[in-house]
């Protein structure tokens, strides 16, 4: 027996997207296991969902702010997090720098 610790960003944008931010997310995840393991006194097993994840399924396909309705963020590789019709339109060429 023993515990499946799996943690990373849901959606991770462009600007987060460096070693800085990949290294402490993963100091994080090592200290909650330490946790884990000594509070438990099983295994731990780490997975680590992370450097890559630039796009989201929303449950709502619109977004609304103060009576402005938008299509919702769906994540770096898809269109801009900032609430304007233009970095809310669907962008393929995002799909190229995620690559």
């Amino acid at each position: 027996q023993g515990f499946v610790l799996m943690g990373g960003d849901c959606a991770e944008s462009f600007k987060e997207f460096n070693v800085n931010h990949v290294r402490d997310t993963f100091q994080v995840m090592m200290q909650m296991a330490l946790v884990l393991t000594f509070g438990s006194s099983q295994p731990v097993v780490k997975i680590g969902r992370m450097a890559g994840q630039f796009a989201k399924p929303r449950s709502e396909p619109m977004e609304e702010i103060d009576g402005v309705s938008l299509p919702s963020y769906r994540g770096d590789n898809i269109n801009m997090e900032e609430f304007t019709p233009e970095a809310r339109r669907n962008n393929p060429h995002l799909m190229v720098d995620a690559y």
